[in-house]
């Protein structure tokens, strides 16, 4: 299977309209969850309501990856899309074990790790979990419309 669409979390459109979440200036985390997590569950708000984030080490932080995030003028001058660079994560040192799911994080606290920050969007990126073994990499890069686009 491959991964799944972005799909926003209920309160995340609130919190951009809000004004809450930037998209323009906010910086945005991207953060992995195993099967057993709670992260399709999209009543959730904050990172800190998640379970089951994949554990740190070998290659991966709790903190998550930064994302690079940019806004592309999509096939017409109407169209625009919510874009970011490859994320990548490799296994160092020992295997990133148990990955289902990724999920975009809004930092509004005060790292990337802070269990106030908003969540934004997930996608289940396989039908079941899987390991990136050592010297090995993960690699998501942003579908052909962006993560999303506002026409």
């Amino acid at each position: 299977m491959a991964a799944q669409i972005w799909k926003f979390y209920n309160r995340a459109k609130f919190s951009i309209g809000a004004g809450v979440i930037d998209l323009n200036t906010t910086t945005f985390d991207m953060h992995l969850f195993i099967s057993a997590s709670d992260f399709a569950t999209g009543t959730q708000s904050t990172l800190g309501e998640l379970s089951g984030e994949v554990a740190s080490g070998n290659g991966y932080t709790r903190s998550g990856k930064p994302m690079t995030v940019t806004w592309t003028q999509g096939a017409s001058a109407s169209e625009f899309r919510f874009d970011m660079t490859a994320q990548i994560w490799t296994g160092t040192g020992g295997s990133i074990a148990n990955i289902k799911a990724a999920v975009i994080v809004a930092r509004t606290g005060a790292s990337g790790k802070a269990t106030a920050n908003k969540l934004l969007a997930y996608a289940s990126l396989s039908s079941g979990q899987f390991t990136v073994t050592i010297g090995n990499t993960l690699t998501l890069s942003t579908p052909a419309n962006g993560i999303f686009e506002l026409n």
